[in-house]
């Protein structure tokens, strides 16, 4: 029998709802539970903020924003469920992340390598810079705050965030005089407790975390909070290469402009400082000139050396420009063998695929329309859906287009690389393993209709995509057989209602172009690493 009052009071409280299992963690905002959605049968954390903090924040005040963390449908961030208030306690339930937190890894391994440091960096700045196009600053990113689950980062505890707009005649979502953040990883306003903070808090924090994955600590230290407050207020970072020598130059660079202290000087967004950490060849700084001429002297002498003796000089050539960036809200499926079919009308085969990009999630109904705004070609739908939900009964000539408009180089995926951005190099059945397994995917009739795209993570495929199966049937470019109302088009996936034994990623089906037909399907795009 456990001793923690407040346990008890909850389990009581939501008896019938939500089984509490055992204590995942606590701090001074929350405590963290792990129980069992009675209905879905799935595991979810469950946050409950102790009731000092709930006389705080205030019942509204934590409604209003918990109804913006509700919207966020993002790859890299943990979905929230549900959020209430039972018996006096205020509560939210997520997604339950199995694997751990990107401070427990740091604790046991210390450095992480540079390739496994940018890439938690990219998926983090990623979830970031979706979370803040909506207005919504996270405002405590910190190593605790990234949970690590499957080879991918996840972003967790976006209870805290605030609008960076004003809202509801100017309030915002955060108490005032309230202390928010962690003081290693708080950006210099932040630490002075500025009232007017920005995405580029939580830049200045990301820098702090991807410094502490390189060297082992935070750039910022001491045996105090103030002590260390007051080092990030004053004190320059110590440059990342004089502690790590192997970090490239264009890190340190970015690093150390992401750590400035005044907001202006680093990096406009999360997206401009991963590409800054990326892009190694990218314009340098003026000031250069004198090396280039010296470079520039020096070719000229090798030149005449050559002319004199008869010597050939071989000149190294340049390098290839770095790949582009990876495209906003899209997953880079890896060039390998894959192997695809295995279900009726189709053998199994082991195929080579070249790499490419696959969204996250299937095309939503808010981004459909901004296309339908630019093109004016007519809407799907009768009554417009919510926005966070898939866009369905889209014609695959639509989608075709959608895809093409959006970016250039824009299309939908082939069979074969939808299965294999599902299944992964080992084929299995469904994104998560060969087994079916309940909760993992809006299907079967686990709900009666659709859901927010990105809502069931629990599904994530090897390469970090979701709702591959279930939710909505999707789109491919690959043509099916010729049918009586003429050419038709593979789907994959099935929808919220498909029954379970078809509800794979091996299962495909025919569609025609057809209105009628396609109240169920969506889609998702692709494009090649170089349009």
């Amino acid at each position: 029998m456990t001793a923690d009052p407040l346990f008890e009071r909850l389990s009581h409280t939501l008896a019938g709802r939500y089984t509490l299992l055992r204590e995942l963690g606590h701090g001074g905002m929350a405590t963290v539970y792990l129980a069992v959605d009675v209905k879905l049968g799935r595991e979810v954390a469950i946050k409950v903020l102790p009731p000092a903090t709930r006389d705080f924040l205030g019942a509204d005040r934590f409604q209003r924003e918990v109804h913006l963390v509700a919207q966020l449908s993002h790859p890299h961030i943990v979905p929230l469920f549900e959020a209430g208030e039972a018996d006096g306690i205020l509560f939210y339930v997520m997604e339950y992340v199995e694997g751990e937190s990107l401070q427990e890894k740091l604790g046991r391994d210390g450095q992480l390598s540079l390739d496994e440091a940018l890439r938690i960096t990219a998926e983090v700045g990623d979830a970031l810079q979706y979370a803040h196009e909506r207005g919504i600053i996270h405002r405590d990113i910190k190593p605790a705050n990234i949970l690590l689950s499957r080879g991918h980062a996840l972003v967790a505890d976006f209870g805290i965030a605030k609008l960076a707009a004003a809202s509801s005649g100017g309030d915002t979502l955060t108490a005032t005089g309230m202390s928010v953040g962690t003081a290693e990883y708080m950006s210099p306003e932040q630490a002075g407790g500025e009232k007017r903070i920005d995405a580029r808090t939580d830049i200045y924090a990301l820098a702090a975390v991807l410094y502490e994955m390189l060297v082992g600590e935070p750039p910022f230290t001491g045996p105090t909070v103030q002590a260390i407050v007051a080092r990030v207020i004053a004190d320059p970072p110590r440059p990342i290469r004089t502690i790590r020598p192997t970090v490239p130059p264009h890190i340190e660079r970015a690093l150390l402009a992401a750590l400035s202290k005044v907001p202006a000087d680093r990096p406009e967004s999360a997206k401009a400082f991963v590409d800054l950490l990326t892009r190694p060849t990218a314009e340098r700084p003026a000031g250069r000139g004198p090396r280039r001429r010296r470079i520039a002297a020096g070719v000229a002498l090798l030149a005449l050396a050559a002319a004199v003796w008869g010597v050939t000089a071989t000149i190294r050539k340049p390098k290839p420009p770095p790949p582009p960036a990876r495209p906003a809200g899209m997953l880079v499926v890896p060039a390998g063998v894959y192997r695809v079919g295995g279900g009726a009308g189709r053998p199994a085969a082991a195929i080579t695929l070249d790499s490419f990009y696959i969204d996250s999630t299937e095309v939503s109904v808010g981004a459909y329309r901004r296309f339908l705004d630019s093109t004016h070609v007519p809407a799907p739908w009768s009554a417009l859906p919510a926005d966070i939900w898939p866009v369905t009964g889209v014609l695959w000539v639509e989608a075709d287009e959608y895809c093409r408009w959006r970016e250039p180089g824009g299309r939908l995926p082939s069979e074969d690389e939808w299965e294999a951005a599902a299944r992964g190099a080992a084929g299995w059945r469904y994104p998560w393993g060969d087994a079916w397994q309940s909760g993992r995917a809006n299907a079967a009739r686990v709900s009666d209709t659709l859901a927010p795209v990105g809502r069931f993570r629990l599904g994530r495929s090897p390469v970090g995509a979701v709702d591959l199966v279930g939710n909505a049937w999707e789109w491919t470019v690959t043509e099916g057989p010729r049918g009586t109302l003429g050419v038709t088009h593979l789907i994959k996936g099935g929808a919220f209602d498909t029954p379970q034994e078809l509800a794979t990623a091996v299962h495909r089906a025919a569609m025609p172009d057809d209105r009628r037909a396609v109240g169920k399907t969506g889609f998702r795009c692709a494009r090649d690493p170089r349009p």
